[in-house]
């Protein structure tokens, strides 16, 4: 690498040109061919390929490239290709977006028969088992007496958390 007072930058090797006459490259002909920055500060230095500065483009509350319409601040510049790309998972993404709406409209009907036996409704061919329904009612009571001490409950307590048909009927009937 060149030592001089251009060290800072990069220099590609075709600004560096030799005399037939020297083995050695002036630090003139280097100045003559080297194209120097547009500007003092860094917001203007090109930089990763990209052809805009940082903060050429505003989009959705967000300062980007102009060139490649890029949020990422030390992306690399795609230009073309990556507008292109980000459009196509645009499309994408609004196309499932569609498709999983759509799917969402049609209900199963053992959602329905769900939400009606734990909801105010009860449908008229709700069937109960009478004993669960007996053994849910002395749960019920036992639960509410041990509601009102917690401290007596052990560390690791295990016990079933799900709701049946016959629980729901009991709690309502409390």
């Amino acid at each position: 690498m060149l030592t001089s007072i251009w060290t800072s930058y990069d220099v590609p090797m075709s600004c560096v040109t030799k005399s037939p006459a020297s083995n050695f490259t002036s630090s003139w002909q280097l100045h003559q061919e080297m194209a120097l920055p547009k500007s003092k500060y860094e917001e203007d230095v090109y930089i990763n390929n990209h052809t805009a500065v940082w903060g050429s483009w505003w989009k959705d509350h967000q300062w980007g490239y102009k060139c490649c319409k890029q949020f990422i601040r030390n992306s690399y510049c795609t230009g073309a290709a990556g507008i292109e790309a980000a459009e196509a998972a645009a499309d994408l993404m609004k196309a499932n977006i569609a498709r999983k709406e759509a799917s969402e409209d049609v209900v199963a009907p053992t959602e329905e028969k769900q939400l009606a036996t734990w909801g105010t409704e009860i449908p008229d061919d709700l069937v109960l088992d009478q004993a669960k329904l007996a053994e849910a009612l002395e749960k019920e009571d036992k639960r509410k007496r041990e509601e009102k001490d917690e401290r007596k409950r052990k560390y690791n307590v295990k016990w079933n958390d799900e709701v049946t048909a016959e629980d729901m009927e009991a709690y309502r009937m409390k």
